[in-house]
């Protein structure tokens, strides 16, 4: 068959593993016994090749799981905005064919997990291609960014509808909520280290109570401290920071804290510790870092809280690289999503408000 290089090659069928020889990795990522495992929002692999055929081999525990929260992945081919696939993983092991075209050419796949790491996880055990070459990556973007934040940098909810729909994995899509919208404006690399329900001092809760078993300056130390638990670990894997250097940082948290706080002085002023606390952590872990610490769609009760923070950081650290800004309160005009979350209308807003920001202190 002619390629498109002009020489005549033969295509052949070829077995790879996502390891970084052949792919680029997209977000935190965990390999175990040579299977890549992309549990966070928007983790996954991207590589390139030429010829026709992709399929994958394709993991999960989704036995473990109701069947309203099972992994979901898509498929991008070359640069388009939408994926060209998006399915879930339904069983525990089963091959899937992500691209396929009659033509031998030039292609770019990613694959990207579209659910999120609190609930059934993703692996990728090996990578099928008919192809007259090998896999290779694909080529690091100018910029990147990473964002630690909770079930509004997910996704969560953002194609279900409030007091209609309950929320499940397939009404949760990363892509279009505002962090990914923000890095693909600025065609940048990212990752996000987000979990819905995940707070400072206290995630999600309806009592009185601080929910403290998972907590964000906790989660951030590890590659996938989830998945080390589902595995029957207690000896969770730090993850290497050098790996990835984000020249900006987006932090969005503190909308789950807020359940706990209810805008009493004591629990308020401990948040404003506790971010200050992450803040600390954060900068060690990412030194040359810019961060913006952002907060506001679901309600601003903590912004006053994230800011003096911010203030009392950046004055006792001599640290001019952290800044502040609020997102809108978002509209019931505009619609809202699963679980009160927002719409993609609200992450547009969000968005749009960001890139702003991120124009203003990077020059980008």
């Amino acid at each position: 068959m002619q390629s498109s290089f002009g020489n005549t090659k033969e295509i052949k069928t070829m077995t790879f593993k996502a390891n970084e020889d052949n792919v680029k990795i997209l977000g935190r990522t965990k390999s175990v016994d040579d299977i890549r495992y992309i549990n966070y929002s928007c983790s996954g692999v991207e590589f390139e090749f030429t010829g026709t055929k992709v399929s994958a081999v394709l993991c999960s525990d989704k036995s473990k799981w109701e069947d309203s929260l099972k992994a979901w992945v898509a498929v991008f081919v070359d640069d388009e905005e939408t994926p060209s696939k998006r399915f879930p993983l339904d069983t525990e092991e089963a091959v899937y064919e992500l691209y396929n075209s009659d033509t031998c050419k030039p292609v770019k796949i990613r694959l990207m997990k579209v659910s999120e790491v609190a609930f059934a996880y993703a692996g990728i055990k090996e990578i099928i291609v008919e192809a007259v070459e090998p896999i290779k990556p694909t080529k690091n973007k100018e910029h990147k960014i990473e964002f630690i934040g909770d079930s509004i940098t997910c996704g969560y909810g953002i194609e279900g509808v409030w007091n209609v729909d309950t929320f499940t994995t397939a009404q949760e899509n990363p892509w279009s909520a505002y962090a990914a919208k923000t890095a693909r404006h600025f065609d940048a690399d990212f990752r996000c280290v987000s979990w819905s329900g995940i707070g400072i001092i206290s995630s999600w809760t309806e009592v009185d109570e601080a929910n403290d078993e998972w907590l964000m300056p906790m989660l951030y130390k590890y590659t996938d401290a989830a998945f080390d638990r589902n595995m029957g670990k207690t000896d969770f894997e730090v993850w290497d920071n050098s790996t990835y250097v984000p020249d900006l940082i987006i932090i969005n948290l503190g909308t789950n804290d807020n359940s706990y706080t209810k805008g009493i002085d004591e629990r308020i002023e401990k948040f404003t510790t506790e971010y200050y606390n992450l803040l600390s952590q954060v900068k060690a872990c990412n030194p040359t870092s810019e961060i913006i610490c952002t907060l506001g769609a679901m309600g601003q009760d903590l912004c006053p809280a994230v800011e003096k923070a911010v203030m009392e950081f950046a004055r006792e650290t001599n640290d001019t690289k952290v800044h502040s800004m609020r997102f809108e309160v978002q509209l019931e005009s505009d619609g809202i999503g699963a679980d009160w979350h927002p719409v993609e209308i609200t992450h547009d807003k969000m968005s749009k408000r960001l890139i702003e920001e991120v124009k203003k202190i990077m020059k980008w």
